[in-house]
Formats: C-alpha cells, sequence, structure tokens
C-alpha cells in the first residue's frame, strides 16, 4: 500500500521535477536526514528564492533554520545562523556574515554524524535567537 502525499510533499516533489535524477535522490536523501534530525519541522518549498525551506516549532510560531538548494549539479545544505555554529570537523563553507553551508555532490557526501549535530544546533540557535523578539 502506498503512501498518500500531502499537499506539501507534493508540491516539494513538483518543485524537485525540474533537476536532474542524480540531484533529486541526493536532495530526498538530505530531506530525510533533516526529518529525521528535526521531526516537527516544517519543510516548504520558498520558490522565489529557488529552495526548500525548513523551520523550527516554537509553540504557536516557526523560526527558519536552515535550507536546501538544489542546483544542476549537487545540492546545497544550509543553515540560516550558520556563523554560530559550532565546526569542530571545518565542513561549513562560506564567507557571509551569517549563513553557513555544505555542497553535496553525491551521496558518499552525506555524513549523517556530522550533519545531524550541525542541523540540530542550527534549530536550537534559530530558537533561541528568536526567544527575544517576541
Amino acid at each position: 500500500m502506498q503512501k498518500r502525499q500531502t499537499g506539501k510533499e507534493r508540491s516539494v516533489k513538483q518543485y524537485l521535477k525540474k533537476f536532474p535524477k542524480p540531484v533529486q535522490a541526493l536532495t530526498t536523501s538530505l530531506r530525510r536526514l533533516i526529518k529525521q534530525a528535526v521531526p516537527a519541522c516544517i519543510e516548504r518549498v520558498y520558490p522565489g528564492w529557488k529552495l526548500i525551506g525548513y523551520r523550527a516549532i516554537n509553540g504557536t510560531k516557526s523560526h527558519y533554520f536552515g535550507f536546501l538548494f538544489p542546483s544542476k549539479e549537487h545540492v546545497v545544505l544550509g543553515f540560516e545562523y550558520g556563523t554560530m555554529l559550532s565546526d569542530p570537523q571545518r565542513v561549513l563553507e562560506g564567507s557571509g556574515t551569517q549563513v553557513r553551508y555544505v555542497t553535496i555532490r553525491s551521496q558518499k557526501d552525506i555524513r549523517k554524524t556530522i550533519f545531524v549535530p550541525l542541523i540540530v544546533e542550527a534549530m536550537s540557535i534559530a530558537l533561541e535567537r528568536k526567544k527575544g523578539k517576541r
């Protein structure tokens, strides 16, 4: 029996159809990893930004913490407050004042033991930063 898809899942799958199959597969693996790390997160396509964004839930509010940015050749796993993340393995890229990311080109680049702690920490930072801004 096939699981029934929600409108949100359909919209993400619809969005991914324009990318090559290997990029779709990478994105699907990363989506699963994010949902394992933060099961209650909100996943949504942001067409203007051309990415899939993730929000952490805090009561009745949600806070943006990360994204997947698929392209023709790779997928970027990005973190909104990436400059604040601990990165002992030095996997994060970028030189901006806030966002950091990891570029994934193949399934072997997906390192669960490194990425899951980054995802969880990114979610925690987003929630903490917003506590004082209610």
